[in-house]
């Protein structure tokens, strides 16, 4: 983890349009930044890597595999953009494409899953582009805006995804 990472994570999760995203409700400080990315990368279960723009390496959002189950060989998928000038340029789209090749090519994983907002239409095409498909909805899983919000289960089997991506 380099401190720029912190220093992105930060900003973004003081971001109000950002923490909306990813359902934050507070800010944090940069010590529980800090302290929340050190509980990751010093976890087994969790592989995180910060997305950065090919051409100068600016940080611009991070990924990551967690809750890596290496007997079932499943994994949940988390990705965030934490500056929204980089939002609808690609970055997560071909993240979440590296991140899928990179689970079933380096870590052997069968299944990779996530959950995401129904309301996030946008969000729901770009993980169907990328081989994630619909496998139920989580009801009123979450409190938001002093409504339920549902969720989808989204996820991609291994052998799915030869069939239909892989090269």
């Amino acid at each position: 983890m380099e401190q720029e990472d912190s220093e992105l994570v930060y900003a973004g999760k003081n971001d109000p349009e950002v923490r909306e995203t990813l359902f934050l409700s507070a800010p944090m400080t940069l010590e529980q930044v800090r302290a929340e990315m050190n509980a990751w990368t010093g976890n087994k279960e969790t592989v995180l890597f910060t997305i950065c723009r090919q051409e100068d390496q600016q940080p611009v959002g991070q990924t990551a595999l967690v809750r890596i189950d290496t007997v079932s060989r499943a994994a949940v998928f988390f990705i965030a953009i934490y500056n929204p000038a980089f939002w609808s340029q690609g970055f997560a789209g071909e993240a979440t494409r590296l991140m899928v090749d990179y689970a079933f090519n380096v870590l052997n994983l069968n299944r990779i899953q996530l959950h995401v907002c129904c309301d996030n239409d946008h969000a729901v095409k770009a993980y169907q582009r990328a081989g994630f498909r619909v496998e139920g909805t989580l009801r009123q899983a979450m409190y938001h805006h002093n409504r339920y919000c549902d969720f989808y289960v989204m996820a991609v089997l291994r052998e799915e995804y030869y069939q239909s991506f892989a090269v």
